[in-house]
Formats: structure tokens, C-alpha cells, sequence
């Protein structure tokens, strides 16, 4: 395809401004013109033909560009062949397999500029262009034979050279991070490189800059690592089973895990000595050494394994047993070439010896004993003390692992939840005024309710109360009084008063407000704020008390927390008084967070409205139907058997005319009623006698001038509430299955089309009918004004015996 006008004539340019520019100047011309390069992407992409002039122009500009680079790259000046790697990269990134498949030249010179005194800037910028060119030809495997296979034996040499004690940190770690990159995709060509490897590594992945042994004591140089070079170092070390034989990666793997491991028993077994532990190792038999030793200071002077640099005193031994705790970490988080076999018993037993050991909460030894350890006596109180300094950092150390495991092993470790969880509440009662305990028990807390969280027993839950509590003053923490204190006045006698001193600096400046103490650590409160949906969430509601339960809302408040607090809307606690609902914080969240989608969806289900008995919904073609079926039977059984709702319409419309007051009146005259009707009144209620007499009759719903209901007489003006129709069969009279329950001697009948008719009884037994499922929702009936003028046009509606509940009927 041949390349744009616009786009040659940029690159035209680009290549007339790295040529006519001085070399003394080009590191400063340099980030412009690689950032215009990707303007260029199709011409250095492209692959170009003789076969159109286009092409042909394109073919000689990329070719001069090429070769302008190449000249710089051999260049006298530093800052020339500076210039070089830099574009060099940029181009191999933007030209695809084009310019790959042409970049041996540059491939050699960029291993030539490693071995000429350049500053560390260049070298370093030298291995990252290397390294991706490597990487870059990965997915060609013709390219890896013609450039990568060839070049790589040199770069690992020229690396090797490079990282020596004297070399700068940042070359250091530049030269771990390729070798971290390419080992695993090139283990063979590693493979001859493997025991220097091993020995740099020893030197940089634990280090002790705090040893007392000076430097005559130690074989072999001594490397000034930072935390950077260490980390890259680890993370190098982990990929050397890679380079194990075919097939032999996996127990490679795992043995060096494992001699990880045994060094960290090692190095505790010094760096504990203070206590004696009551731990034994559940998985071997590891004798511990605390127990007896009773050297001067605590060193390890013996070779390791692992190859690692002797060490002495207790605070170069702490930084030992972190360094190896980070590494065992990285064994865990760091991607392998293939399936691993992991012990997990060896790591949680390695976690369960760290972790039992915590810092005395209280002075004196009775206190720290019920910790499960006991003080040395062959130890100085010194070292003691000591101790109880570096042990907070053993323990955020050990909590970084546990939450790699529980990340990496997902659902094999929950076994364990729960007594880890015991063990990180005791660390937290133990250490919680460090502001790294906090935060990381609060990582690793969440991690462990996500996990687990739901199947914790009350006990369980009951002991994070503590660490919740703090967990809420961290993300509000109590504010410090702009004024001074007062100063406490000791009395003598109650008279005298000593005198005391007060600064008077401490008055200036009241209206500025202190900074938050713990505002430095980005992290704890980040962590803390992670905890709270977590807690809402992972928990159940019944085991949270109450004063925890209002701490944390009241929190998620204050900071307008959204996720805690629809995390508190989703779990709302359980009724406790009365069963009435507790309060809920939704009016507050739609306060802070209206905008908000998920919000809104608490605020405004898209839900759609589910009416019972409602005459207007989709399905009343069917009810319809169904109505006709029925009418249909009915006119089936007899041409003169009509339904009885008709004329209970009728005797009500007759009564509701009679009544000039339209209240609860009563009246006099009951020989409207027929004897017609007063069989249908009888068939409604089988339990009524014939020949008795239907002496009064009131209108309303629900008055009882006596009987067994006990209910309270409304007052005259209530308004009658809507009733539904009392439904009966053909035969008049209810299923004899039904049971009996005796009524007051007032039978009432409710109806929407006039309040319901009265009759005094002298006894009277009545058979409520169950409606069956298509009748558990009847539509509602129309207020009685409406029905008494369209009394012609009312189709055929069951009539159901009770009061009707649906007030949002229209």
C-alpha cells in the first residue's frame, strides 16, 4: 500500500532534523521527534515495492532514516549514541515486523554501547531497548533464530559484568528486571549462566545493612542494595527453576520453596531466642534453638543453602527474616512456566509460629505469658526490648503472605480461615497502635470475610469489635484540641500548689487547625475504608450488637462512604423491638449521592407494578372469558335459575332507597324485604331459621349492636370503608365441608353497592366459603354511588365475604 503524501513528507522532515541538528544538542531534540514517529506508523510498517514512484521515495527515506541511526549509534559523543537507543526503541515499537527483520545492525550496536564506559543512564537505557527488541521478536520464530539466540549469550554476559557492588541501584535493578523478563521465555540459554546467577542473587534478594560483621569477616563484595533491588532480586530468584530440565521444573520449584522456608525457622530461631516459644512444627520435626542459646549476640556465622552472606546482631537478623518472609511471598504471587505442586501445611504452619508470638499489651511477665510464650533468662532485657521493636514488621511481613495465599489457593485454604482469623485478632489487640499492623490486618481481615465471612459463628465476629472500632476512628479520627491542655497542678494537702511552666507559643495561631497524625499513611486509611462493605456485606446482620452496628453507620456517614452504605441498604439490621423495621439511611444517601446510577436504582426500582384485584391490567380478556364460561353453566342448569348477586342487588338497592339519612340508621319498617329475599338472605347463611323474624335492619359496615365480636361501635359519621361481595354458589348454600363458627346474633352482610343490611338474630350459625386460587384477588368492586346508577350494565362478579384491602383500586 503505498504511504500517504502528508506522512512521507513528515517523515522527510523528522529525518532532516535528526541530520542538520548538532549531536551536542540532540538529547534535547530527541523526545519531540520520537513522539512524532507515530505519525509514521503505515511508512515504517509497510513493506515497499519498486513498482510505483510513491513507494520508491518511501523505500529511500525509511532506508536514510535507518541508516542515520545506525551512524549514531557509533558515534564519539555520548550524546549521540544517547540519541540513538532512544530512537532505536521508539522505532522497533511503532515499525512492527518490518523494522524488526532489519534491526540486527542495531542489535550489535546497542551490545557494543555496553561495553564502552558510558554514563548509567545510557547502559540502562541500552539493556530496556535490548530487552524489548528480545520480547518483540518472541512471536516470530524466525526472527528469535536470526537475532534473539544469537544476541542474547552476549547480553547476559554484558549484564553480568555490569552488576557489580559498585554499579548504581537503578542499573542494578534494570538488569534484574530484563533478566526477569527473559528467563522464563529463554530458560535454556540461561541455563549456562544459572551459578552466577545464584551467587549475585545470594548477595541482593535478603540483605543486612545493619550487620556488625565488618567486611574482612565477610567472603566476597558486599552489595548496597536498595528496597527496589532487593524486590526485582526476589522476583528473579523465584523464575530460576525455570531453568531446570524438561519435566523437572515443578520439583525445582518446589524445592527451593522449601529451603526458603527452612531459612526463615532458621533465622527465627536466632531472632527469638528472647522468648521461649511454645510452638512445634506440625508438619516436621524442627528443633528449636531459643530454648538453649546462650550466645553473647545473636548472629548466624554458618553457610546457608541459599547461599546467603553471614549476618550479625538482631536487628540485621530481623531484616533477614523480612527479606526471606518477602521472598517466600514472591514464590507464591509470581507466575510459573507451568503447574506447581504447593504445600500448604508447610506455609500455614510457618504463619501459625510468626503469628503466635506478639507483643506484651501490658508490662510485666504474667501478662505476656498467657500469650502462650515465656521470657529467656539466658537474655538481656535489652535484646528483649528489641524484640518487641522489630516483631511488628515480622508480622506485617507475614500477613502479606497470607494474603497471597489466600488470593493464589482461592477456596483450598478456608479450612484455616477461622484460625487465622483468631491469630490476626490477637496480633491486632497486641499492636494495633502501629499504623502498618492496622493496615495490614485490615487487608487481610477483608480478604478473609470475602472468603469466609458469611459462615463465621457469633464468637468470631464478636472479637472484630475491636478491631472495627478503630477501624472507624481511623477514617475519622479524633480531632486534637487547638488549645493547650491545662497543666495538672499537684496539690499538697490540698493547699499548696507547684508551680509549672507554660508555653507561650502555644496561644498564637488558634484558628489554624493541627493536621491529621495519620494523614502520612496514604495506605491505612485506604484499607480502612476497603473494610466497611466488606463488614456490611460478608456478615450477618444478627451478630453485629448494636453499638457496633450505629458506629458504623454513623461513620459511612460522616465521610460519605457510598459503597458502605448501600452495602448497609442491602443489609439492614434485624427488627429488634417490636419487630419494627430499624431506621434506614437512605434518605441520607440519596442526599450525598442522588446523581448516582446505582443510587437511583435504590431510590426508583424499574419495577413494574404489581395490582391485586385491579379490573384494568392485561389479563381481563381472559377473566372475561372465564365469566362468560360461568354464565354459560349457569343459563346451562336451568332457564329460571337465575344468580343470586342479582337480587341481593336489588333488596340492597330497595333498602339504600328507603333510607333518607344515608348513614347508620335504623329502619323501622323491615317489611321491604320479601320472603323471596329473605330466603336468599337465609341461603348466604344456612345457619338462620326461617321463621325468624327480621326485626331491625341497620346500614353500615361492621356495627354490631352485640354478640361475640367485642368490637367497639363507630361513631355515625365514619364513612363506610369499601367491602366485597359475598360469593355463593347455585344451590344457595355453602360446601358442608366448611367449618362453623358461630356469629353474633346481628348478621352482617357487606357489599360495595349499598352499606351492608343488619339483622337482629337469635342465633345464628354461618359457613364461610374459602375462595378458591382464581378468586384470591377479585378485582374491586366501583364505589356504591357509581353502582347504583349503572346497576343494569354490572356483568357477573363473584362475591366475596370480607373486607376489601386494596385502596389503590380504581
Amino acid at each position: 500500500m503505498a504511504p500517504i503524501a502528508t506522512e512521507l513528507a513528515t517523515f522527510r522532515a523528522l529525518t532532516f532534523r535528526l541530520s542538520s541538528t548538532a549531536t551536542s544538542l540532540l538529547p534535547e531534540h530527541v523526545p519531540a521527534i520520537a513522539a512524532s514517529l507515530a505519525n509514521c506508523r503505515s511508512l515504517l510498517a509497510s513493506a515497499h515495492t519498486s513498482g510505483s514512484k510513491a513507494s520508491a521515495e518511501a523505500s529511500v527515506a525509511v532506508h536514510k532514516y535507518r541508516a542515520l541511526l545506525s551512524t549514531l549509534l557509533q558515534d564519539r559523543t555520548v550524546q549521540g549514541r544517547w540519541a540513538a537507543i532512544v530512537l532505536v526503541k521508539a522505532t522497533v515499537e511503532i515499525g512492527g515486523w518490518e523494522t524488526l527483520q532489519k534491526s540486527l545492525a542495531w542489535v550489535r550496536g546497542l551490545l557494543a554501547i555496553l561495553t564502552k564506559p558510558d554514563p548509567p543512564s545510557s547502559k540502562k537505557l541500552c539493556l530496556i531497548t535490548l530487552t524489548r527488541i528480545f520480547c518483540l521478536t518472541r512471536e516470530y520464530p524466525t526472527l528469535v533464530r536470526e537475532i534473539t539466540t544469537p544476541s542474547l549469550p552476549t547480553f547476559i554476559q554484558s549484564s553480568l559484568q555490569i552488576a557489580t557492588p559498585k554499579a548504581p541501584a537503578s542499573l542494578l535493578q534494570a538488569v534484574f528486571e530484563s533478566f526477569n523478563q527473559l528467563l522464563p521465555r529463554h530458560p535454556t540459554i540461561f541455563r549456562s549462566y544459572l551459578k552466577q546467577l545464584q551467587q549475585l542473587l545470594g548477595r541482593t534478594i535478603a540483605p543486612t545493612p545493619s550487620s556488625k560483621l565488618g567486611p574482612e569477616q565477610v567472603s566476597g563484595p558486599k552489595f548496597e542494595t536498595a528496597s527496589e533491588v532487593s524486590a526485582a532480586a526476589r522476583r528473579l530468584y523465584t523464575q530460576l527453576p525455570c531453568c531446570a530440565p524438561k519435566g523437572a521444573s515443578n520439583e525445582e520449584w518446589h524445592e527451593s520453596f522449601k529451603r526458603t522456608v527452612e531459612n526463615v525457622h532458621r533465622v527465627s530461631d536466632r531472632v527469638f531466642r528472647a522468648v521461649v516459644e511454645d510452638w512445634r512444627s506440625s508438619v516436621n520435626n524442627m528443633p528449636s534453638l531459643n530454648s538453649h542459646t546462650s550466645d553473647d549476640e545473636v548472629q548466624d556465622l554458618e553457610p546457608s543453602a541459599m547461599a546467603l552472606p553471614p549476618w550479625s546482631g538482631i536487628y540485621a537478623g530481623s531484616e533477614r527474616l523480612v527479606s526471606l518472609l518477602r521472598l517466600i511471598k514472591d514464590h507464591l504471587d509470581c507466575a510459573t512456566a507451568g503447574p506447581i505442586s504447593l504445600n500448604v501445611g508447610l506455609t500455614v504452619d510457618l504463619l501459625s509460629r510468626l503469628l503466635s508470638l506478639t507483643v506484651p499489651s501490658t508490662t510485666g511477665g504474667k501478662a505476656f505469658q498467657t500469650n502462650g510464650a515465656r521470657f529467656n533468662n539466658q537474655v538481656t532485657k535489652e535484646e528483649r526490648e528489641t524484640l518487641w521493636l522489630i516483631l511488628p514488621n515480622v508480622h506485617v511481613a507475614a500477613m502479606e503472605i497470607l494474603l497471597v495465599l489466600t488470593h493464589r489457593c482461592d477456596a483450598s485454604t478456608l479450612a484455616v480461615d477461622v484460625v487465622l482469623l483468631d491469630q490476626l485478632v490477637w496480633v491486632f489487640a497486641s499492636e494495633k497502635d502501629t499504623p502498618q499492623i492496622r493496615t495490614a490486618c485490615y487487608q487481610t481481615v477483608a480478604q478473609l470475610l470475602m472468603r469466609s465471612g458469611a459462615a463465621l459463628s457469633k464468637s468470631s465476629i464478636d472479637s472484630l469489635s475491636t478491631m472495627i472500632r478503630t477501624c472507624c476512628d481511623d477514617i475519622l479520627p479524633v480531632e486534637l484540641s487547638l488549645v493547650s491542655s491545662k497543666q495538672t497542678q499537684a496539690k499538697a494537702n490540698g493547699n499548696s500548689q507547684q508551680q509549672v511552666t507554660t508555653n507561650a507559643d502555644s496561644f498564637l495561631r488558634l484558628s489554624k487547625s493541627l493536621k491529621d497524625p495519620i494523614a502520612n499513611f496514604s495506605g491505612l486509611q485506604e484499607a480502612a475504608r476497603s473494610l466497611l462493605p466488606v463488614v456490611f456485606a460478608n456478615i450477618r446482620s444478627q451478630y453485629l450488637s448494636n453499638s457496633v452496628r450505629a458506629r458504623l453507620d454513623r461513620t459511612v456517614i460522616l465521610v460519605g462512604h457510598k459503597d458502605a452504605m448501600v452495602a448497609s441498604l442491602l443489609n439492614p439490621p434485624p427488627s429488634r423491638k417490636c419487630g419494627k423495621p430499624a431506621a434506614s439511611i437512605l434518605p441520607l444517601l440519596a442526599r450525598f449521592r442522588a446523581g448516582e446510577q446505582d443510587v437511583e436504582s435504590l431510590l426508583r426500582p424499574r419495577m413494574p407494578v404489581i395490582r391485586t384485584g385491579s379490573q384494568d391490567y392485561n389479563g381481563g380478556e381472559e377473566e372475561e372469558e372465564e365469566e362468560e364460561e360461568e354464565g354459560a353453566t349457569q343459563d346451562g342448569e336451568g332457564e329460571d335459575d337465575h344468580f343470586v348477586g342479582h337480587e341481593l342487588d336489588s333488596i340492597l338497592e330497595t333498602a339504600n332507597s328507603t333510607n333518607s339519612g344515608g348513614g347508620d340508621a335504623a329502619l323501622a319498617d323491615p317489611t321491604g324485604v320479601g320472603p323471596e329475599h329473605q330466603a336468599l338472605l337465609l341461603s348466604a347463611a344456612p345457619g338462620l331459621n326461617a321463621n325468624d323474624g327480621i326485626d331491625t335492619v341497620c346500614l353500615g359496615t361492621g356495627r354490631h349492636e352485640g354478640g361475640l365480636g367485642g368490637k367497639r361501635a363507630q361513631a355515625e359519621d365514619v364513612p363506610s370503608s369499601p367491602a366485597k361481595r359475598v360469593k355463593v354458589n347455585e344451590e344457595g348454600a355453602a360446601p358442608s365441608g366448611s367449618p362453623t363458627t358461630s356469629i353474633p346474633s346481628i348478621l352482617t352482610i357487606p357489599t360495595t353497592l349499598a352499606p351492608a343490611i343488619t339483622a337482629p338474630l337469635e342465633t345464628a350459625v354461618v359457613d364461610f366459603v374459602e375462595p378458591t386460587t382464581s378468586q384470591a384477588s377479585p378485582p374491586p368492586a366501583p364505589p356504591a354511588e357509581e353502582q347504583r346508577e349503572d346497576s343494569d350494565e354490572d356483568d357477573i362478579v363473584p362475591l366475596v365475604l370480607g373486607q376489601d384491602t386494596d385502596d389503590e383500586s380504581d
